[in-house]
């Protein structure tokens, strides 16, 4: 039997993706949607593109992904709530075949190892993939489980009765995991596409959401701090882009390192997770 999905987009400063987003997801092949939009405070125009789509909008202080997908599943009428991303655009299928597990009542939420680089031709997407260590098309390896503590859907009613995201700041769809204490099951050809930094601020911009995640205690924090130092830096950076034969992965190393480490000082100083 169908089931409502509600699709929840957390935005802050995403105009350069907005358009597709939506459209993407205004054509999906599953009929009963509703689209609801948070907008975190952003500083572009990220609103004047979101009110020229048939969605609902909610605006809130700026406070990080996980504040904006908790208020997002509160006014929520979908049985499942689905969670997208600005920066990403979706197949005309992908909510179909995404909830597919929890329809088939095998799953209470669900993730998607079909999630591919939508800007792979370019270099910083390239070396933010070799950072990771994988291949420049792909944002999830081929060996990666089919069970995962990361949730892009879940029904509604789990979500709200563990309180939703803990707001953690980077990562935060990792949060649910603990408090539910069940497992996210894969979704075969719910096909995304996401796309990495493509440019030096937005490498620095992204380093420093990841360094400003609050997963860590104090202890693991400064260990951290040590590893994305400039000599560590320097030395990865060489030899990495040596071993790809990447010129441009040295200085990538070099902004990211220095991006996560100014989030960890940032966290560590001022609490602060949000991007």
């Amino acid at each position: 039997m169908d089931k409502k999905v509600s699709i929840i987009i957390p935005v802050y400063n995403e105009e350069k993706y907005l358009d597709r987003c939506l459209t993407s997801l205004l054509g999906q092949s599953y009929m009963d949607t509703e689209i609801i939009v948070v907008d975190d405070a952003s500083t572009d125009s990220s609103k004047n593109i979101i009110k020229k789509y048939p969605v609902k909008y909610f605006y809130q202080n700026h406070g990080g992904p996980a504040k904006a997908k908790n208020l997002g599943a509160k006014h929520a009428t979908g049985e499942i709530l689905a969670f997208a991303d600005g920066d990403m655009y979706y197949d005309q299928n992908y909510i179909e075949n995404l909830i597919q597990p929890i329809l088939a009542n095998q799953a209470v939420g669900t993730f998607s190892k079909e999630v591919y680089v939508a800007n792979p031709e370019n270099i910083w997407s390239q070396c933010y993939n070799l950072n990771l260590n994988l291949d420049i098309h792909r944002k999830v390896g081929l060996d990666f489980p089919t069970e995962f503590i990361g949730f892009r859907t879940i029904l509604k009613r789990e979500f709200l009765k563990i309180g939703g995201f803990d707001n953690i700041g980077y990562e935060e769809d990792l949060s649910l995991f603990p408090k539910l204490k069940k497992h996210a099951l894969s979704s075969e050809k719910a096909i995304s596409y996401h796309y990495n930094p493509d440019t030096i601020p937005d490498v620095f911009l992204t380093a420093r959401w990841v360094g400003r995640g609050n997963k860590y205690n104090v202890i693991l924090s400064l260990a951290r701090l040590v590893k994305y130092s400039l000599p560590t830096s320097i030395v990865v950076g060489f030899y990495k882009s040596l071993k790809y034969k990447k010129p441009n992965f040295f200085v990538f190393k070099i902004i990211w390192d220095f991006g996560v480490f100014v989030g960890i000082v940032n966290s560590l100083t001022t609490n602060q997770h949000a991007k």
